[in-house]
């Protein structure tokens, strides 16, 4: 069973770290920023974003539990303008990947966005990512933007 935790300060520490690398090589990947300004940029993106950390207000953070055992992180911002969820980002560890966590893990937010009467969640994919479009699209997100590029060298 799938539950979220709040996460903890030491979990905080070594997610933001991870976090901060993962999105930085997302947007290289993604032709958004370069290899040698993507680590700075995806720090300060951090940092601009949670500027107190765990403790920011309008941030969730979560530990995701299988059976009490940590398996991955959820980041909610929520936007009080729309009553909407955002979900930053959902890492399930590799060794618990293809599982149907993910899944699970959305329909536990979904269940907590509803009980707290959240109108929608909302979240970004990048263009690369097949396997979490799939995802989302059957757990019932639909496309509302599409961004494209063509490189020209």
């Amino acid at each position: 069973m799938i539950t979220l935790e709040t996460m903890s300060l030491a979990a905080f520490g070594t997610w933001r770290a991870k976090a901060i690398k993962d999105f930085a090589q997302d947007k290289i990947d993604a032709l958004t920023w370069t290899p040698e300004e993507a680590l700075e940029k995806s720090r300060a993106s951090y940092q601009a974003l949670l500027p107190q950390g765990l403790h920011t207000p309008g941030e969730l953070l979560f530990t995701i539990n299988h059976d009490g055992t940590a398996i991955g992180s959820l980041w909610v911002h929520i936007d009080k303008a729309t009553n909407h969820y955002f979900i930053y980002d959902i890492n399930i560890d590799a060794d618990h990947q293809n599982q149907g966590f993910g899944q699970q893990t959305l329909q536990v937010l979904e269940t907590l966005a509803r009980q707290r009467h959240i109108k929608a969640i909302d979240l970004h994919v990048f263009g690369s990512n097949l396997r979490a479009q799939h995802v989302y699209a059957k757990m019932g997100f639909i496309t509302t933007d599409i961004n494209m590029s063509k490189p020209l060298d």
